[in-house]
Order: C-alpha cells, then sequence, then structure tokens
C-alpha cells in the first residue's frame, strides 16, 4: 500500500495556504505512515506512469483553482483510477471549477478545505487543525486496525457543576470535526429509553472518554463506573482538568494527572472554544495512536516464534496487519499431517461489529476463509465466547492466542522456585468494582504465572476457578505454579481429586492455621492485597490478619486500590497518612499507582520488576 501526494503545485498557482496544508499533513503522516510519496515534478510524474498502481494505493492530489490540468497529471489521474485505487482531492477554493475534480473522478467528492473553514473564525489561520483532519483520514485507510476515521468521543462528566462545559465541547466538537460523534447523555439519551442501558452500550463502542473533572466529578459514582469500565477495556481516557479542581479523594484515576487544563469561562469564547476542540481533538487522536501502538510487541513476539522455528508467519501482503500462521500439530492419525492454518487480523483498537463483518467479507472473498482452519480477530481485550454464529471465526486477546500457540510448541515456562500471595476475596461493595477486580484478578494470576512464580492463595470458590482457568492455559505445571490452601473444615464442599488435578492443594486445621501455612511457614516474595470483605470489627478483616502475618516475616505489602473492598480502604488511608513504610520499602509514586491506577497489566509488571 502507497500513498502518493501530489504538491499543489503540480496543479495551482496560489500556492501560499495549499503548501502550509501539505507542510501540516507531512509532518503528521511521518510519525505514522511510512510510505508516503510525495510527487513534485514531471519527471516524477512519468515514473509513476511506468509503474504497477494498485487498487491499495491512495492518490492523493489538489484540485485547480481554475480547473485546468496538464496531460501529465490527467494521464496520472486515470492510470489510478483504471486501478481502482483510492483518488482523494483536496480543493483549497470555494468556486465550483476547484471543488470539481477533473474526469474520470468527476463523481468523487473533494475534501472541501473551503466549507471546513465556514464553521470557523474567518480572522484566523485555521489551516492546520484542517489539515489535520485530512492527514488522519489517511491514517485511518492506512492503518485501519489502529484508527478508524468515525471516532465516537464519550464525554464523561457530572452534571451538577459539569453540565455547561461539556454541552460546549459536544457542540464544538460536532461542528469542527463532521466525522467525530460525540456521546453526551443528556442529548443522545432518547426520552423513554433506559438511559443507564443508553451510557453503557455507547460507552461499550466508543473509542476514546473525554473525563471533564470539575470539582464535583470526583465524588460521582456514575463517573467512576465509566472511568472503571474504560480503563478495563483498554479505551483511552482524556482527562481534563476544569477550575483546578481538586481530585485527591477520587478513587480511580485514568492517569497520573490531567493531560489538559481549562477554566470554564474559556469554553464561552467562541475563538478559544475553536482552539479547545483542535487541542482535544489532537490529544484524543495522540492518545488512539499510543494505544494501538501496542500492537507492534505482539507481532514482534510471532516474529521471533517464528525465527526460532516455532511456527511459519505469513504476511498478508494486500491487508494491514493481517497474517497466516501455520504451525504443526501431534497427531496419532496417520491420514492428519497435524499442520494446522490460521489467518489472524491483529488490532490495536478493540474491533467494533462492523469490524467483524468486514473480516469476514473479505477473508470469504480473497479466498482465505476456505484456506484456514480457522480465522481470528486479534486485540487486547477478545473474548472468545463473542464469536458470533460463524464457528470458524473467532474474537481472541492476543494473551491466550500466543499461549495457545507457546503450549503446541512446547514452550516451557521457567520457574522461579519464588512465591507470591494473594490475600482477598469478593467484596460486599458497589457493583463498579466487580469489572476491575475480575480483570485485575485475571491480569496478576497471568503475569504472575507466566512469569515463573508461585501462586499462592486460599480457598475462594470465585477466585479458584478464575485462577485455574488461568492455570490451564498459562501453566506448564500447575501443581508447581498454583498452591491453594484450605481449611478442613470446608473440604466436604469441594472435589478435592478435581482440587488437586489443579494445585498444589494444602490443608489446614482452622483458618488461623491456613493463613500461618501461606504466609509464614515458607518464604514469600510478596503479598498482593486485591478486595476483601469489610467488617465492623477490623480485627476480623481478612486481609488486615494476613497484611500482619506477613509484616511479621518481612514479606512486603502491595494494596491494590481499584477494585474495591478492604484493600481500597487500606490503600485509601495509607494514601492520606502519607506513610507506607510499615508495608514495604518502595517509593510512594508506586503505592500511590496502586491505589488510583487501573492498567492492571502495568501495576503487576512494575510490580514483578522489583522482585527481578
Amino acid at each position: 500500500m502507497n500513498v502518493i501526494f501530489c504538491k499543489p503545485e503540480l496543479t495551482m498557482t496560489e500556492l501560499k495556504v495549499a503548501t502550509v496544508f501539505l507542510q501540516e499533513c507531512s509532518e503528521l503522516l511521518s510519525s505514522y505512515v511510512p510510505n508516503v510519496q510525495y510527487i513534485s515534478t514531471v519527471f516524477q510524474m512519468n515514473q509513476l506512469l511506468a509503474q504497477e498502481a494498485s487498487k491499495n494505493d491512495i492518490f492523493v492530489f489538489f484540485t485547480s483553482e481554475k480547473g485546468e490540468y496538464t496531460d501529465t497529471i490527467l494521464k496520472l489521474i486515470r492510470k489510478y483510477n483504471d486501478a481502482q485505487s483510492r483518488i482523494w482531492a483536496i480543493a483549497m477554493e470555494g468556486n465550483p471549477e476547484c471543488r470539481r475534480p477533473p474526469e474520470p473522478v468527476t463523481g468523487k467528492q473533494s475534501f472541501d478545505v473551503a466549507s471546513r473553514k465556514e464553521n470557523r473564525n474567518p480572522l484566523k489561520n485555521n489551516i492546520k487543525a484542517i489539515a489535520q483532519l485530512f492527514a488522519r483520514k489517511i491514517v485511518a485507510q492506512t492503518l485501519s486496525p489502529l484508527y478508524r476515521d468515525e471516532v465516537l468521543y464519550f464525554i464523561s462528566h457530572r452534571r451538577k457543576d459539569g453540565e455547561r462545559v461539556a454541552a460546549k465541547l459536544a457542540d464544538g466538537l460536532r461542528l469542527l470535526t463532521r466525522e467525530r460523534n460525540v456521546y453526551r447523555d443528556v442529548v443522545n439519551v432518547k426520552v423513554g429509553d433506559d438511559a443507564q442501558k443508553d451510557i453503557d452500550k455507547h460507552l461499550a463502542v466508543s473509542d476514546v472518554v473525554i473525563f471533564l473533572q470539575t470539582e464535583e466529578a470526583q465524588y460521582s459514582s456514575y463517573i467512576i463506573k465509566e472511568l472503571c469500565y474504560a480503563l478495563v477495556n483498554d479505551i483511552p481516557v482524556l482527562w481534563i482538568q476544569i477550575d483546578n479542581a481538586t481530585y485527591d479523594r477520587m478513587e480511580i484515576r485514568p492517569g497520573q494527572g490531567p493531560v489538559l487544563s481549562y477554566r470554564s469561562e474559556e469554553f464561552e469564547s467562541q475563538d478559544r472554544l475553536e482552539e479547545i476542540v483542535d487541542e482535544v481533538e489532537d490529544k484524543c487522536f495522540q492518545l488512539i495512536m499510543n494505544s494501538s501502538n501496542q500492537v507492534y510487541s505482539y507481532i514482534e513476539y510471532l516474529s521471533e516464534m517464528r525465527n526460532a522455528g516455532k511456527i511459519k508467519l505469513i504476511n498478508d501482503s494486500n491487508s494491514v496487519l493481517a497474517y497466516g500462521i501455520e504451525y504443526r500439530e501431534k497427531t496419532r492419525d496417520l491420514y492428519d499431517s497435524g499442520i494446522r492454518k490460521h489467518y489472524i487480523q491483529c488490532f490495536g483498537r478493540n474491533p467494533r461489529e462492523d469490524d467483524i463483518q468486514n473480516f469476514i467479507d473479505k477473508v470469504k472473498r480473497d479466498n482465505s476463509y476456505d484456506k484456514h482452519d480457522k480465522l481470528f480477530l486479534l486485540s487486547s481485550h477478545g473474548r472468545r465466547d463473542r464469536s458470533g454464529q460463524d464457528l470458524k471465526v473467532i474474537e481472541e486477546n492476543y494473551d491466550d492466542y500466543l499461549m495457545n500457540l507457546e503450549n503446541i510448541s512446547g514452550i516451557k515456562r521457567q520457574q522461579r522456585n519464588k512465591r507470591i500471595i494473594f490475600s482477598g476475596a469478593f467484596p460486599d461493595c458497589d457493583e463498579i468494582y466487580e469489572a476491575s477486580l475480575l480483570e485485575a484478578l485475571v491480569v496478576y494470576s497471568r503475569e504472575i504465572i507466566k512469569d515463573g512464580y508461585t501462586l499462592v492463595f486460599g480457598a475462594h470458590p470465585t477466585f479458584q476457578k478464575l485462577i485455574f482457568d488461568i492455570g490451564s492455559l498459562y501453566a506448564s505445571d500447575v501443581k508447581y505454579s498454583i498452591e491453594m490452601h484450605m481449611d478442613k473444615a470446608y473440604i466436604d464442599q469441594y472435589d478435592i481429586e478435581e482440587l488437586q488435578e489443579n494445585c498444589t492443594l494444602i490443608l489446614a486445621d482452622g483458618l488461623q492455621e491456613m493463613r500461618e501455612n501461606m504466609i509464614c511457614k515458607e518464604k514469600g516474595e510478596m503479598l498482593i492485597c486485591l478486595g476483601g470483605k469489610i467488617k465492623p470489627d477490623k480485627s476480623q478483616q481478612g486481609v488486615d490478619i494476613e497484611v500482619n502475618l506477613a509484616k511479621k516475616v518481612n514479606i512486603p505489602v502491595a494494596l491494590v486500590g481499584t477494585v474495591g473492598g478492604r484493600s481500597s480502604e487500606y490503600a485509601f488511608e495509607k494514601l492520606t497518612e502519607g506513610d507506607w513504610l510499615d508495608l514495604n520499602p518502595w517509593e510512594e509514586s508506586l503505592n500511590e499507582a496502586l491505589f488510583y491506577n487501573m492498567n492492571h497489566r502495568l501495576m503487576i509488571k512494575r510490580l514483578l520488576n522489583i522482585l527481578e
């Protein structure tokens, strides 16, 4: 896929504004699109005429102010039109001759710069913002698994003191960025609809959440729920502070601090509002692309597996971030070669329903559907149970897919002979924390087991089911990787043989002995607290009891504060005191991040890095 960008001097006479437009496009594209070719001479055009054109190419040119074109540029336009390439015309002027592209692409809509200016202050130089909108269209076309042009902004705000700012920002975004959709509950929820159901539906498909942090926002359970969902599901969050509002009591934070900060009165000035919208648009784009960039680490790992001879990795040159994978599976069937073929489409963003359908249509059109045993849409939060009616097409997350390849390839996990202990349980708290606790439990367990540690915990019906499932995927030896402790009083409630198949089971006479066996009898590297019941009598709280045992044997304690329950309450108490030294010797910034940061992947990696 090539992007051919014709410079304005090939078609225009008034070059000043168009040159600025091109410069802005070039600056943005240079950060994301490697194969952009800028054409400025007849010699270069003749070279292109002598080369093959592809339907995957994008051909960009500026329309003439008077509708007059040289034969060479017309030949070039026809060449790419015949190849069924995407042809995009940029009209810098508002007159009909400029707005209308030449034959044979007269019927194609040009990118109308003049109309883009209509809703902006004519006395200000807006060409930079307009050029960036166009450049992002190219990014969306060339890197569609990472970015889509039809971005959905979800504005999270507290009506009590943020409604006016939210309304101004939403209206500005709709007016100045036509391709963007903006969701704000007051406007978008129809009369008679279930408001919360509608909010949840649109949040789930949002590309970025714009969090307007006013003074009252930190006290809203609805905002906490929205932030929780976004962070657990890898939806980027743009944190905008309004009027220097405090956030010291925010239980969940979408980062270390606000990305942008404004005064509420700034939104009342139309000129300033235009600037704010452009700044917000730019930051949202950067956040989306930074979030999507994680896809390349997974592709790099696949390349390492190929170089090690574990798999064949075949790049699909007709698609972006799509690959064929072949591997040999052990089989006893003499009539089965054991060769399995997968086709994978990698996403840096969470795919939407239309992405799934477009993927199915594409693989069937390209005959990839019949050539492969299974076809995968891979993303950070793919779910195997969301495959839909076509069982051959599977949505899957990267970690589980890669682990499956490793298991098939016979890659063995290292064993560090070091124990990491979990303390906690599902608390009796607001359901907004449930998703975060589940996510934390999955991510923490997965990374601990993958990294070769032994995960130690006390029997808990919900915890153990999840941990056993993770062990079955990520542990080469579950007896080594999972150590579960149980009070003998509960033994009649379980199938002991089944438990022993999934872990090393250690029984105790009473709850206190069980905790001592977990924490004190054998050296542990760390105690990680996740959730836990909150009780009127603190001396009866399991997390507190286990933390005190860890202190006695000098095991450092990590309090995860974004999952609700006692670990969150305990972390807030320590944060208020500003003294973590009785729990661990780590930097204050790490303990604070454990309190508010919902990037569980990042936090467990930081903890494991300490041990390493």
